[in-house]
């Protein structure tokens, strides 16, 4: 077996792709390694890749208008990050640190648009997964905001 198949077959992104599917994926991912304190990108950057963590601790942060950081949140094993550019064409809108020894999974944008281009129906199981998770995403802040709201009504 392909221990990147295999990793990948983990991924929410990529379980309903085919094993010619994800062997394709697989023969496009590169592994990177980042050692602990060290950023991987940073707010603002070019964006040409997104990322899976192999293995490791990372942390997303942002910055207030003020300069300090703001954690949004911690990624491990099975989680991606870095796809919002490659859906909207923008910078790098957040930081990713490494907070222990990490191995990741980038897979180009560039790579993936030639992937899609000969494989229409890959495409569509793609989009489909992503529409899933951003969904259960927004529902999760509708749901996070509600409450702030109520504990700002009830603490004002």
């Amino acid at each position: 077996m392909n221990p990147k198949v295999e990793s990948l077959k983990q991924i929410y992104l990529f379980r309903t792709l085919n094993q010619d599917e994800l062997l394709h994926i697989a023969e496009k991912v590169t592994e990177v390694h980042l050692p602990p304190r060290n950023v991987l990108y940073d707010i603002g950057e070019e964006a040409q890749s997104m990322f899976i963590v192999k293995y490791g601790t990372l942390q997303i942060s942002t910055a207030t208008n003020q300069g300090d950081d703001v954690n949004l949140v911690t990624l491990g094993q099975g989680d991606h990050f870095g796809e919002l550019p490659f859906f909207d064409g923008e910078k790098r809108s957040a930081k990713v640190e490494a907070k222990e020894n990490s191995e990741l999974y980038e897979l180009r944008y560039q790579d993936l648009l030639e992937m899609f281009q000969k494989n229409q129906t890959m495409e569509t199981k793609f989009y489909k997964e992503v529409t899933h998770y951003y969904i259960k995403r927004l529902r999760k802040l509708t749901h996070d905001l509600t409450y702030a709201r109520e504990l700002r009504k009830r603490f004002a």
